[in-house]
């Protein structure tokens, strides 16, 4: 598809007085940008992890998850190299010192039957110059639309909010299951019950114990409604206080683990032997139902163009983002093959639950204390992200409405505040009638494999082609133009040649950027692998049970 779009991307942005201010992103060191992307990563998916890895397999959920995160290594240098040829492009526009010039004049430089004639080039005589820059971001709505047009644009932003909105709803059931199953609001009145792990096997827990959970859900939307309404800034300490407390619970966690294993301290139920560990263990319906949950656990792309822009050292891109990946790797197959172990027939779907029963009377005080902290920091930190999710999502919205990203302008800050707490409405209404996390885990990673798997392959392809047809064809183009120019005006022809000229300066870049990764045959090993994947991750969402 050779779409082309005439948006015109401007140096800076106007404020509520009308008057202009450079938009530059604070440069950051490579350490704190490696912290964003792992707080990027680890996110509701994990908590399903140990799960799936249990009864699908252990050993075959170890290799799901190496495989996949091999492949979104690859797809997360291609997102790279995508942001650099747009960069490129903008490049042109942005240093031609041209008025009128537009993504839409640099796309048809090298079509056949322009307005200047066809072309017949043969070789790339001027190689642009790829960069990522600390002033310019370009999110994935603009990538689509900038190398697929409009339709692109609508497209990307419609997955992008559906897949918010499920996610919310995710975090939404976190909490609520987590608090129904600890706090004990009140067993005196008889329509609320403290519930119990098999209460929620199926999308919602029954009796007694559903009024305790819609009524956490309650609390929840207390919490994190009027939080979306705070500026993201004031946010930023919480965050990152609340990430590294998160990263110690999950620490923690795993020591536990080892501890329950090193001391014989299995989960065995009322049985009289223990379970087995399913370790090579194979089941078809519960190995396909890992699959959309284990890339819903690695999503990291959206959010490699916010990252990447004020990291400091930008050669260092790729390894910063393949690194991010495989240390989250590291920790899913640590804890959840640990977990799986340790709780066995008992691991519960939601992994911070699994301490539900060794916080329980009569196991020893510091076990106990541990056991509150893993199941409650979760649940206290899917408070801090549901307002950023929310403010992400209302900007999606406006995107796709008015293809603008409002964000960043102080006129529209108030609107958007409003506007998220509106939406955040809408999950926490979700979540009132499902609260398996499993499922909602499946149907966001079929979304999932969309956004981080297949929109990067059609970006790498789509934005190559477009960027060798530009950068490889444009000198040969201006000679074919400037002899066409002849039959012109003169006050006509002294303008367009200035405006030649002034393009070709731009143009004299340096080498063009590509990586091994790049090369042909890797697009279409990845393409191939990612569909085998996806049709996995769609007879899960649509054919066969959360329960298996």
């Amino acid at each position: 598809m050779d779409g082309v779009v005439t948006v015109r991307p401007s140096k800076q942005s106007i404020n509520s007085e009308g008057s202009e201010y450079e938009e530059e992103a604070q440069e950051i060191g490579m350490l704190p940008a490696f912290i964003m992307s792992i707080n990027f990563i680890i996110g509701a998916g994990f908590f399903s992890m140990p799960y799936v890895f249990y009864h699908g397999g252990i050993i075959w959920g170890a290799m799901m998850l190496i495989l996949v995160t091999i492949t979104l290594v690859i797809t997360s240098n291609w997102t790279l190299e995508t942001c650099s040829r747009a960069q490129a492009l903008d490049t042109v526009i942005r240093e031609s010192d041209i008025p009128d010039l537009t993504f839409q004049d640099v796309s048809i430089i090298g079509r056949r039957n322009n307005t200047f004639g066809s072309v017949n080039a043969r070789t790339r005589l001027i190689k642009p110059k790829y960069e990522i820059t600390a002033t310019r971001k370009f999110e994935f709505t603009e990538l689509m639309e900038i190398f697929f047009g409009k339709a692109g644009r609508i497209i990307t932003a419609g997955l992008i909010i559906i897949y918010l909105l499920v996610t919310l709803t995710a975090y939404s059931t976190i909490f609520a299951s987590t608090w129904s199953l600890v706090i004990p609001y009140n067993t005196s009145i008889h329509s609320f019950g403290l519930c119990n792990l098999s209460d929620y096997g199926g999308l919602l827990p029954g009796g007694s114990c559903l009024n305790s959970y819609r009524f956490s859900v309650l609390i929840f939307a207390c919490i994190v409604i009027p939080v979306s309404a705070l500026d993201v800034n004031t946010m930023k300490p919480f965050q990152i206080a609340l990430s590294f407390i998160m990263q110690f619970t999950i620490g923690v966690g795993i020591i536990h683990c080892i501890y329950g294993l090193a001391t014989g301290n299995v989960a065995d139920g009322e049985h009289n032997q223990a379970h087995p560990t399913r370790f090579f263990s194979f089941n078809f319906d519960s190995f396909v139902n890992m699959v959309p949950i284990v890339v819903y656990s690695q999503v990291l792309h959206e959010g490699i163009p916010m990252i990447a822009q004020p990291a400091r050292d930008k050669t260092k891109l790729h390894k910063l983002f393949a690194g991010a990946l495989s240390f989250a790797c590291t920790v899913y197959l640590t804890f959840s093959i640990l977990a799986a172990l340790r709780f066995r027939e008992d691991v519960a779907a939601t992994a911070s639950l699994n301490w539900n029963v060794t916080r329980q009377p009569g196991n020893p005080i510091v076990i106990r204390m541990i056991s509150y902290l893993i199941m409650l920091i979760p649940s206290i930190v899917v408070c801090s992200a549901y307002p950023l999710c929310a403010i992400t999502l209302v900007t999606n919205l406006f995107l796709l409405i008015t293809g603008r990203d409002l964000s960043t302008d102080p006129r529209y800050r108030n609107k958007l505040k409003i506007f998220g707490c509106a939406f955040s409405v809408i999950p926490i209404s979700a979540a009132m009638f499902i609260s398996n996390l499993k499922t909602l885990s499946k149907y966001a990673g079929l979304i999932a494999f969309v956004l981080i798997m297949f929109i990067p392959i059609m970006l790498q392809v789509q934005s190559r082609r477009k960027c060798r047809r530009v950068f490889g064809k444009v000198d040969q183009w201006i000679e074919e133009s400037i002899a066409a120019s002849l039959s012109l005006r003169e006050e006509d022809r002294t303008q367009l040649l200035d405006k030649y000229a002034k393009l070709r300066d731009v143009m004299t870049m340096t080498p063009y950027y590509s990586s091994w990764w790049s090369r042909t045959w890797v697009v279409a090993v990845v393409t191939v692998v990612s569909t085998l994947l996806f049709i996995l991750a769609a007879i899960s969402a649509f054919t066969i049970t959360a329960e298996s």
